[in-house]
């Protein structure tokens, strides 16, 4: 996938390389097989910079513990980074475990972790950071999250701008925003997101599409906040259409690569 392209004249839109800081794409690995994997690599490796086991469905502790770390081994090969989604985090935590579930994240071969308490009771402010530094104490880059996944009510700016800065404080390394959140706000037309935004350096804030409505909410990012912007819980299929999209060369933002050309004579057509 490093070699050059059959089209390589072609100057094709920008995209940093990785390891990259801004326009970052997580892909969720929802259980994928070892092929499963080894083609999702093949075709969009280089457009992922990380992989996040999510574990929706409670499958993540019956999985072989060789099987877990072939494929967390596989994905750092590819120059791809990985780490578990929060559900698994919150059962350590309901648990009294999360000592023990970031030094086992850690034996498995993951580089990160997401810390969130989006369907249990608050961790409170303490704690949060404990958990922050339990898992940077294990080498892992952890990920932190604002929101819940059943939001009985709007997101509060501020109070997610006091939780997410005082995260990064205690060294997570990006500060996730729940899509339950992001589909309310952008249904309700509200300005939660710019605001919250406004007060974070950009390449430490991610946002999550999915599950669900992926196209719908990726399309309003990348309007609203850039290419560049950083995005999560991509599924594997979608990987090549979101990687077009933040190019603009896709239906889904209306092909907006060629705004740029719009009113411009076209070069004369010459042969090869």
């Amino acid at each position: 996938m490093s070699q050059p392209g059959c089209f390589d004249f072609l100057t094709p839109p920008y995209r940093s390389e990785k390891p990259r800081a801004r326009g970052i794409t997580v892909i969720s690995d929802p259980g994928l097989s070892i092929a499963e994997m080894g083609s999702l690599v093949e075709v969009a490796g280089p457009f992922i910079d990380h992989v996040k086991f999510t574990d929706h469905v409670g499958n993540l502790w019956r999985y072989p513990e060789a099987w877990l770390k072939e494929k967390t081994a596989y994905y750092k090969d590819a120059g791809i980074d990985t780490l578990v989604g929060g559900i698994p985090f919150e059962i350590a935590a309901v648990q009294g475990l999360v000592g023990a579930y970031m030094a086992r994240v850690a034996e498995l071969g993951f580089t990160g972790v997401e810390v969130s308490e989006d369907t249990m009771e608050s961790l409170g402010a303490e704690e949060r950071i404990a958990a922050i530094k339990t898992g940077l104490d294990r080498g892992l880059r952890v990920f932190t999250e604002l929101g819940r996944k059943l939001p009985e009510a709007p997101l509060d700016a501020d109070e997610a701008i006091e939780m997410g800065l005082g995260d990064l404080d205690a060294g997570a390394y990006l500060v996730v925003i729940e899509k339950s959140d992001i589909i309310k706000i952008i249904r309700e037309k509200r300005d939660v997101l710019h605001r919250i935004v406004e007060k974070f350096p950009r390449d430490k804030l991610i946002f999550e599409t999915g599950p669900g409505e992926e196209t719908e909410i990726g399309r309003w990012l990348l309007a609203e906040f850039g290419n560049d912007v950083n995005l999560e819980n991509i599924r594997p299929e979608n990987a090549l259409m979101f990687e077009a999209m933040r190019f603009g060369l896709h239906r889904a933002i209306d092909y907006n690569y060629f705004d740029a050309f719009a009113g411009k004579p076209i070069p004369p057509v010459a042969g090869g």
